[in-house]
């Protein structure tokens, strides 16, 4: 793999792709990928699965680059919608977005909505352009090295991942300790992600598919705080907590970017639910790196910056073991891997050197995708600003709508929004106690692939 890197027809393989870029198709298409992904990360619930099935067809009738280059721009453009409802109203739209919210939603609050959302936004870029270029310098020989990783050492990634949050979490090492355990608990309902048997469902169909993650996400963070603020009257203006936002520092923002962003490429190199790993990763470290932790969880800029980079980079990190192992490292790279097959495009190490056009060409596309996103998210960061001005007796219906529709969407039924309430009544309970919900979260997301690494060690002999 090494060697084909190392050959001059490299140069010739790279002026391919970046002739195949002068199409106003593919510009047009990358845009219109990058600001559907946008939109939907913005609706909870109608996340890039659904958008991407939605526009699957499309591959039939298009060309290859051009088609790939949209449904990545689905991809890549919803890691930053997740992060607008997350910093506006306190909704991640899935659970890479959560981490965002611990930051962004308070810096909202104390009137930088439109700050808050701009430094995300250049997050956002600096960690898909740095994840790009380690692809193509890093990824041929780290997407290689990550196959040796072997299950046992993405268990061990994830528990680190878990311990890191337990330890800097905001309840405490017991209270955050308690929270993973019940994550865990609350993942074990369902299918077995190894023998594929039905476990603790309880006689009822309705859990046979488990808890659902669009349900929870809204339950504990959207609907859990507006009960919270409707039980105990404070509904606060956000000039009315100005006065405790900290001032942006823009040299440790930039650095806790760029330790973000390599956070987020390493991990996802990996398949170990790289963006929601990465994101708490980072923001765990940054809170262990900053001289004020008191800040974190009040609106410390860093937090918001590393997560977000992180998110960004995870997600275009993942397109290298896609492209040059054929691994895709979560559900949305085996969908691409789908609309490769399509296509007629076969990944592996001999990709570069077989079909350059194509490769080097959504290389360049991965580029592009990243300035029209600065370009979109800084454009409407104005306008999404706006919306956090409103006042709480017109926010809370829409939120409340929000929380319903989109656990009802991500449910496909009823059960949606009943998870929905119960998971808010559980907040509300958990945050009287002075519980963090960021490791249950994060413990639930990891519970299935922790599980199915520690199954396949053991199962081994290791």
């Amino acid at each position: 793999m090494d060697a084909s890197f190392a050959d001059p027809s490299l140069f010739a393989g790279a002026w391919t792709g970046l002739s195949a870029m002068a199409s106003p198709e593919l510009w047009l298409l990358a845009l219109a990928g990058v600001f559907l992904g946008m939109t939907v990360g913005v609706l909870p619930g109608f996340g890039p699965p659904a958008a991407m099935a939605l526009l699957f067809p499309l591959v039939y009738v298009l060309d290859p680059l051009p088609g790939i280059a949209l449904l990545a721009g689905i991809f890549y453009g919803a890691k930053y919608g997740g992060a607008v409802t997350s910093i506006l109203i306190g909704i991640p739209g899935e659970a890479d977005a959560v981490a965002t919210m611990f930051e962004g939603h308070p810096l909202a609050l104390g009137g930088k909505a439109r700050q808050a959302l701009s430094v995300a936004t250049m997050a956002s870029f600096t960690g898909g352009v740095s994840a790009s270029i380690g692809i193509v310098l890093l990824a041929p020989v780290l997407s290689g090295a990550a196959l040796f990783l072997g299950p046992g050492g993405r268990a061990a990634i994830m528990a680190c991942a878990l311990l890191l949050v337990a330890c800097t979490g905001p309840g405490g090492f017991r209270r955050n300790l308690a929270m993973i355990f019940l994550g865990l608990a609350l993942a074990l309902p369902g299918m077995d992600p190894v023998y594929g048997e039905a476990r603790l469902t309880f006689g009822q169909w309705r859990l046979s598919g488990g808890v659902e993650l669009t349900s929870l996400l809204l339950g504990m963070f959207g609907l859990g705080d507006l009960l919270d603020a409707l039980m105990s009257g404070s509904q606060n203006t956000t000039s009315e907590r100005a006065d405790s936002v900290p001032a942006l520092n823009r040299f440790s923002t930039i650095m806790a970017a760029l330790r973000g962003s390599l956070i987020g490429f390493v991990t996802g190199l990996v398949p170990c639910g790289a963006g929601v790993t990465a994101s708490f990763a980072s923001h765990a470290l940054e809170k262990r790196l900053s001289r004020h932790p008191e800040r974190f969880g009040k609106g410390a800029w860093e937090g918001l910056a590393g997560p977000e980079a992180s998110n960004n980079a995870a997600a275009m990190a993942s397109f290298a073991p896609l492209l040059l192992l054929g691994l895709p490292t979560n559900p949305i790279m085996a969908a691409l891997l789908g609309a490769l097959t399509v296509v007629g495009v076969a990944p592996g190490p001999s990709l570069p050197n077989e079909q350059p056009a194509f490769y080097w060409g959504l290389i360049f596309c991965l580029f592009l995708g990243n300035a029209f996103l600065l370009l979109l998210g800084l454009g409407l960061a104005g306008f999404w600003a706006r919306l956090a001005r409103l006042p709480f007796r017109l926010l809370w219906p829409a939120v409340l709508t929000l929380c319903l529709t989109g656990s009802y969407v991500g449910a496909d039924g009823m059960s949606g929004p009943a998870q929905c309430v119960l998971f808010g009544a559980l907040a509300v309970f958990l945050k009287r106690h002075a519980c963090s919900p960021a490791p249950l979260v994060l413990a639930f997301v990891l519970g299935p692939r922790l599980e199915t690494h520690l199954m396949q060690t053991l199962l081994s002999g290791w």
